[in-house]
């Protein structure tokens, strides 16, 4: 009889012992509290909302460059009374682009696509305040019209909202007024004139800026 080695018995006695269980449980060495994550949207409603290709212009090759793709929104701020453009890219949540809706941008389509939308405004998506020119490509030429109207539908209550509002240029100002040209450009490229009304009363001057 061939006695059995320290190896065979060591062997045996493992596949004795082992029990085998579903029901394993480990608890996590560091116990993390859930946080609540805000994206900044939670005081503003959603006017619109699909999915989009956005594209910048760069000035220095003279080119579009895709920005990011993701859900583009038109957001209405309930205490503000503003409504703004507001994009992330997909997964990384990251900003492509952020910023008012104002009666002066003026949105129309791409020449070179029936399905895109183009405009000029002072973007916010990387932090600062830089004047952008943003084309936004739909999946179909039905969604970018439907963005086109409720684009402009929120230009239009702006519109509304501010008539009867006196301004401070045209309470202030005067044909006597002095006036002063300023030429303006972002990247050594020209974007229009500035007028600039000087205008003084008893207590204070004041100056009247005109696009």
């Amino acid at each position: 009889i061939q006695a059995a080695t320290k190896g065979d018995c060591d062997d045996d006695a493992s596949d004795e012992d082992v029990v085998h269980s579903d029901d394993i449980h480990f608890e996590p060495i560091v116990s993390l509290p859930e946080v609540e994550v805000k994206s900044g949207e939670e005081d503003e409603e959603i006017i619109f909302k699909e999915r989009a290709k956005l594209y910048r212009w760069d000035r220095e090759v003279s080119q579009w460059k895709e920005r990011g793709v993701g859900e583009i929104k038109i957001l209405f701020h309930m205490q503000k009374k503003c409504y703004r453009i507001l994009m992330r890219r997909d997964q990384v949540l990251k900003v492509c682009a952020n910023h008012i809706i104002t009666k002066a941008i003026d949105l129309k389509p791409l020449n070179s696509s029936n399905n895109a939308m183009v405009w000029t405004a002072t973007d916010y998506a990387d932090g600062e305040a830089k004047v952008e020119q943003l084309a936004v490509r739909f999946k179909t030429q039905e969604l970018a019209d439907t963005f086109k109207k409720k684009f402009e539908e929120c230009q239009l209550i702006l519109s509304e909202e501010q008539k009867g509002h006196v301004s401070f240029a045209e309470k202030f100002s005067k044909e006597t007024n002095p006036v002063v040209y300023l030429d303006v450009s972002a990247d050594d490229e020209p974007l229009g004139h500035v007028r600039i009304e000087l205008s003084a009363n008893k207590n204070e001057s004041k100056y009247i800026w005109k696009l």
